[in-house]
């Protein structure tokens, strides 16, 4: 008997052995001797890195054309995770390691040093006052954590009453925690508005006359006239408390000035600081020992060009030794493609075998009734995965954020107004008060918008005027979320400021085009011969529509608004963003705030440093994920009992 071989059977079996080859066999690694390095070498971390860190790859690149080069920043405590975890294969860092870094076996490799310098505003009508007296330690304090200089006038002993308004970094980062430690402080004492990375300090300074932060010498001077940034201004440092700026205290004019103060020891540390990459361990792939061996030898040269000091040879010397007697076995991490293919690989011989099995039934009507039962099972198999990934969820996140509870009862945490990790102290109420205002909010702005516009286009508006708007709305309901948050920072924050008010706006343009979409669509599923049964006994239009139309899609429109709901609650780097990031909790609709999200999105990071970082980082996400659970489940009973009465 003649049995068809399926077409599933002999695309399955032809697909089999390429994917069990390629997941057996991996490329064999050149060595760094060969002079012919291929593979990648990835770097994340400190923004303060990554202007040199972009011409080191670029070089490097020139002179081994197969080497892939990723470089990207997102603040020291990323670059920590990233590496630690085994992401990417060097860190940069702008601090020293933390105790629990190197317990993880952290590596750190000194590749610079630089200074976090205090700016301000080139447009401030006091420029030449503030640059004459500069700013001490003292001053520093009074101004970012007891909150006691509040204008500038009391900063420079005179009358003015203009406000000083105070900017720090949102991000976990090794340029704030350096900056803190010149006055005797962390991060997580400094006051003021938060903005994310170096840019968006330089940025929120720049746009704001009596504003005052801290920069990265990268970001406080031009890459090119090695001049202030356009907009900014250093503030000198007053080191001997004086109340004046002496001349052998003035070296900010130039980054070069600024370099060269650095290496003759004028700027002590800090705020100068050593800058690192920090790999796990000393690297033992050849290409990355190779990366690292030219960063301290040759890519010593745009040290200099970017107004950084160079390492000693003392310190070049000491790095090439420990490279040259690590043991070349690879990182964990190369095998992630190998792991990848090996599953594919298991999907794929389930698959066959089913195709298999099919085969061999002699019988046609056997095998149709195979087919029918393998669907239900894999259709049943489908189904029940959802709910276990759910459960899978809520059990990983509880089991990572558990030993939070072993210092912290739940009441303290959720009712807790404080945030200061490293005292171990871990207060949600602010940022889970902050996500509700600003998800209210942004729902009280955007659904009235949101449900008149479209009763308008399904009841009122011409063709050709919905055939235009509706493409319009397609588009901005798929825009991602970061383009609403630069929007936010260009058309509101120089009106509103870092607020409660902006954050929610912005949010409810962000909802806007994703409502209408869904309203339409549900005054649209209303039946025509309603409307026409509404108008036939005398209702005007208005009637029919709030009667009628309304009335029909009450369950459609809360629907509607839980999905809306969901969105805002869990919306991160627009939010983040405008925010200003700033724990405590809302008070006025003009002041910073923080959310459960931002918070995560900022701080992840930084948890691989601090004791119990993690799993206040864990218990943060766990908390998000049962206020979206929650507000759904209560949502879809609501939802059933309004549909039950209709």
């Amino acid at each position: 008997m003649y049995w068809p071989v399926p077409k599933t059977f002999k695309l399955a079996l032809a697909l089999l052995p390429a994917v069990l080859f390629f997941g057996a066999c991996r490329p064999a690694e050149r060595s760094a001797g060969d002079g012919g390095l291929d593979g990648g070498v990835s770097v994340s971390g400190a923004f303060a890195l990554y202007p040199l860190a972009v011409q080191w790859s670029n070089d490097f690149s020139e002179k081994h054309p197969a080497v892939r080069m990723d470089v990207s920043a997102g603040g020291a405590g990323k670059g920590m995770t990233d590496v630690l975890n085994g992401m990417v294969d060097f860190a940069m860092l702008s601090r020293e390691l933390h105790e629990e870094e190197l317990q993880k076996g952290a590596e750190a490799f000194a590749v610079g040093t630089d200074a976090v310098i205090p700016v301000f505003s080139s447009s401030n009508p006091l420029r030449r006052e503030i640059m004459a007296h500069g700013i001490s330690r003292e001053d520093a304090r009074k101004i970012w954590v007891t909150g006691e200089y509040t204008r500038w006038g009391q900063l420079l002993g005179t009358d003015d009453d203009s406000p000083i308004r105070v900017y720090t970094r949102s991000d976990a980062c090794g340029a704030a925690q350096t900056f803190a430690s010149w006055f005797g402080a962390s991060q997580e004492d400094l006051t003021g508005t938060a903005v994310y990375g170096d840019p968006g300090i330089s940025k929120a300074v720049s746009g704001d006359v009596f504003s005052i932060g801290f920069n990265n010498m990268a970001y406080a001077y031009d890459a090119r006239t090695l001049l202030p940034a356009d907009g900014l201004l250093p503030l000198p440092i007053d080191a001997d408390g004086d109340g004046e700026v002496s001349g052998d205290e003035s070296f900010y004019a130039t980054r070069g000035e600024l370099a060269a103060a650095i290496e003759d020891g004028r700027l002590s540390a800090p705020p100068a600081r050593h800058l690192y990459l920090v790999g796990k361990g000393v690297p033992t792939d050849s290409t990355a020992a190779a990366f690292l061996r030219y960063v301290v030898t040759e890519g010593q040269r745009f040290n200099a060009e970017n107004g950084f000091v160079r390492i000693s040879r003392q310190t070049s010397r000491s790095i090439r030794h420990r490279l040259s007697h690590a043991v070349r076995d690879g990182h964990s991490r190369k095998d992630n493609t190998s792991k990848v293919l090996l599953v594919i690989s298991g999907c794929l011989l389930v698959f066959l075998l089913s195709a298999l099995l099919q085969w061999i039934v002699p019988s046609r009507t056997a095998r149709r009734v195979f087919r029918q039962r393998f669907s239900e099972v894999v259709l049943f198999l489908l189904t029940i995965s959802s709910l276990l990934l759910l459960a899978a969820m809520l059990a990983g996140l509880f089991v990572r954020s558990a030993p939070i509870f072993e210092t912290n009862s739940l009441h303290e945490l959720l009712t807790g107004s404080e945030w200061k990790p490293s005292q171990g102290k871990f207060g949600f109420q602010p940022f889970i008060l902050g996500t509700i205002a600003v998800t209210a909010l942004s729902i009280c702005i955007s659904l009235p918008l949101s449900l008149l516009t479209a009763v308008y286009l399904t009841e009122y508006a011409p063709k050709v005027l919905r055939s235009m708007v509706n493409p319009a709305l397609d588009i901005l309901a798929a825009l991602p979320s970061v383009i609403y948050g630069v929007w936010g920072i260009l058309m509101l924050i120089p009106l509103l400021g870092y607020s409660l008010l902006t954050a929610s706006l912005v949010l409810s343009v962000m909802v806007l085009p994703i409502q209408i979409n869904l309203f339409t669509e549900i005054f649209s599923g209303v039946p025509r011969e309603l409307r026409e049964s509404s108008m036939a006994l005398g209702a005007t239009r208005w009637q029919t529509t709030r009667r009628v139309v309304l009335r029909k899609s009450v369950s459609g429109i809360f629907a509607a608004v839980v999905l809306a709901v969901s969105k805002c609650i869990g919306e991160t780097i627009a939010v983040m963003m405008v925010c200003g990031c700033l724990p405590r909790r809302p008070g006025t609709l003009l002041e910073p705030f923080y959310t459960l999200p931002a918070l995560i999105g900022n701080n992840y990071g930084e948890m691989a440093s601090v004791p119990l970082y993690e799993s206040a980082i864990m218990f943060a996400a766990l908390l998000l994920l049962l206020f979206v659970l929650v507000f759904n489940i209560i949502s879809r009973v609501i939802l059933y009992r309004i549909e039950k009465q209709s």
